[in-house]
């Protein structure tokens, strides 16, 4: 009677003792896979984000070598800065422009014509780093252009910003020529075919879209 009464009263208590122990070790735990669950969409929001920045400059590579005009000029912000040092077109001075439209001349000759399967603007070495808060995104490459007359190089270098449609544009951007060459001689082996009949996407990049 007297060992039935002990665990009686012993029983009730341990398990008492026991829930305070685990309870604690529970809601660290619960608070733990929060935080680890909040840290990786973190993570992946900033992976996807450089998905859509790396979309945009693909988008400004692909329009200067396709013709598309209105796709280079749509990787700009409204209120860009574009920078252009040591620019090879005007005696290597340094241009600048303020503004979409102000940008819009100088792409004018990658925009006429028809579409066209073309190449001639490479990029390497290509770094991204998207700001935590995800507004805005430094990027910068090593580029090369080749054409029938030569080949220069340098660096692109800049940063986009998040657009009010969602879409990452440049905000800054600079173009900077650091070597080129030009050959006496040329002989053209192959020349740009319509992208209307050729690409399945008219000659623009496959841009990325977010599940």
């Amino acid at each position: 009677m007297k060992k039935s009464l002990l665990a009686a009263v012993v029983i009730p208590v341990l398990l008492v003792a026991l829930a305070a122990v685990a309870i604690p070790a529970l809601t660290v735990t619960a608070s733990q896979s929060s935080d680890e669950l909040d840290e990786l969409r973190a993570r992946v929001a900033r992976l996807e984000a450089k998905e859509q920045v790396l979309s945009t400059f693909n988008q400004y590579l692909y329009g200067m070598d396709s013709g598309h005009g209105e796709d280079i000029l749509d990787t700009f912000a409204e209120d860009a800065i574009l920078d252009v040092p040591n620019f090879p077109g005007a005696n290597h001075e340094d241009l600048h422009f303020e503004g979409r439209a102000e940008i819009a001349p100088l792409y004018e000759n990658y925009g006429r014509g028809e579409p066209r399967i073309g190449g001639g603007h490479h990029t390497a070495n290509v770094a991204v780093n998207v700001h935590p808060d995800l507004a805005r995104a430094e990027v910068s490459a090593y580029f090369m252009t080749s054409g029938q007359s030569g080949v220069q190089g340098g660096r692109y270098e800049g940063v986009m910003r998040k657009d009010t449609d969602g879409k990452y544009r440049w905000e800054t951007f600079s173009i900077t020529s650091g070597w080129g060459f030009r050959a006496e001689h040329a002989v053209t082996t192959t020349q740009s075919v319509s992208a209307e009949k050729y690409s399945p996407f008219n000659g623009r990049h496959a841009a990325y879209q977010s599940l």
